[in-house]
């Protein structure tokens, strides 16, 4: 019976013991859990200020309290899930995101710095819905269906994953040959009518320009790699010679978050070796000694494509007019870039080829492909950062520029050459688009840079 006792005796100490270390590490993991979302609220605290995008604008707060804390592959890693003001939600215009979270993830690099970006998580129907607390960059759900967007706050850079039954999807080579290949977020209100964008937040693209840009490996289905985006185009370096309003609008086109010149490069992902320099000239003349807006050539030696931009022609034209000059110029620019490239092996550049060998030039090729990336650039453009001007032009003619106006726009430059793409629409739609397109001089001619 003293033995039994003994025995009860010492299986109770034996598990009180275990119960005391138990609590210890639990203690010690909530410790360590705490201390680094504090290091990381710290660090945000100092240097907010250094982060730049419009989602800033609509933060209500952050919950720090939910912070989900992940072991990647790129190491630890904090999301903080937050909340937007007065029940904004955010989708795009053809309404097709649907239940939207976002956080805000840190990811500690070596030298004790953070780089963050603004994720977005949605799903592709309305009845599929996400658990907050669950879910995250590196918690993949294995039945999720949808997309999640990752923006670098500290460049700019946007990369898009596409999910199905939890699984990375794959974008075909053909898919990026079509406006869809870009999505752009806003930032708005579902009504029961649908959603109502009032804020541009950004556009997919942009791409990596060094080993230090690529997006963190994400987790889940499909399994996780150094860089979660397929096929990313490379940015090319832009050396900016511009003066006056056409450097402002350059400036205004390709900073904000909202990076429309990249998008336009986006269009087709495929990679080369040339830079492209642009720069301002008082006149400028085509090859037939015509005076006209601007210009693009290449050097295959030395590598370079130069735009030339006319001053004296942008400044007595309104400034969205311009920013499509501009816009236009760096399409032939991209083109010129793909055609060219001695890099045999880029597959994206020889599907550009492709495509490009069923038109007769380059203005057909640019009506029949950039045409509606053109369209949608200069309407995010003119909405987001002329905003003024284009509240001007709804007071003016009492109703909102239409799709219809900014389409008759991106056809500046095109249809005067006669290209087939034009030659072939109905008379009907032609008049249509010139009685839009003389709207186009009652639009603001100035424009102001910070």
């Amino acid at each position: 019976m003293r033995k039994i006792t003994l025995l009860l005796k010492s299986f109770t100490l034996l598990c009180f013991l275990l119960l005391l270390s138990n609590c210890g590490i639990n203690e010690i993991e909530d410790n360590s859990t705490a201390s680094a979302v504090n290091e990381v609220k710290n660090w945000y605290g100092l240097h907010k200020n250094e982060l730049n995008s419009p989602i800033f604008e609509y933060i209500d707060a952050l919950e720090w309290e939910n912070a989900i804390i992940s072991d990647g592959a790129d190491g630890v890693v904090i999301e903080v899930p937050f909340t937007l003001q007065s029940q904004l939600q955010s989708s795009n215009e053809k309404a097709s995101l649907f239940n939207d979270h976002h956080r805000l993830m840190f990811l500690k690099n070596d030298q004790n710095k953070f780089r963050v970006f603004y994720v977005q998580i949605f799903t592709d129907s309305k009845q599929s819905n996400v658990d907050n607390n669950n879910f995250n960059y590196y918690n993949i759900n294995e039945n999720f269906d949808g997309k999640v967007f990752l923006q670098d706050l500290s460049n700019g850079v946007n990369t898009q994953l596409q999910f199905k039954d939890g699984n990375k999807v794959l974008p075909s080579q053909t898919a990026k040959m079509r406006e869809e290949a870009i999505t752009c977020v806003w930032i708005g209100w579902w009504k029961e009518d649908g959603f109502h964008p009032i804020q541009l937040l950004y556009c997919e693209g942009g791409g990596p320009t060094g080993e230090e840009d690529i997006p963190p490996s994400y987790g889940g289905g499909g399994g996780a790699g150094s860089n979660p985006g397929a096929s990313t185009p490379v940015k090319p370096q832009i050396i900016d010679n511009l003066t006056g309003k056409a450097k402002c609008l350059n400036s205004l086109l390709s900073s904000n978050g909202n990076n429309f010149v990249q998008n336009i490069f986006n269009q087709f992902a495929g990679n080369s070796e040339f830079n492209i320099q642009i720069v301002s000239l008082p006149n400028v003349y085509s090859s037939t000694t015509q005076e006209v807006n601007g210009t693009t050539s290449f050097d295959k030696v030395n590598r370079l494509i130069t735009i030339e931009i006319s001053t004296n022609r942008l400044d007595g034209l309104a400034a969205l007019e311009s920013a499509r000059i501009i816009l236009h110029e760096y399409i032939h620019a991209d083109i010129y870039r793909k055609l060219n490239t001695t890099n045999s092996n880029d597959i994206d550049a020889s599907n550009f080829k492709q495509v490009f060998e069923t038109y007769e030039n380059q203005h057909n090729a640019m009506a029949q492909v950039y045409l509606s990336s053109m369209k949608d650039a200069l309407k995010a453009f003119h909405k987001t950062v002329l905003s003024a001007d284009y509240n001007n032009y709804t007071n003016y003619y009492g109703e909102e520029p239409s799709d219809a106006f900014y389409e008759a726009m991106a056809w500046g430059g095109l249809k005067d050459s006669n290209v087939k793409a034009w030659t072939d629409l109905p008379e009907d739609k032609k008049t249509s688009i010139n009685s839009l397109a003389s709207r186009v001089p009652i639009l603001g001619k100035t424009v102001s840079c910070p």
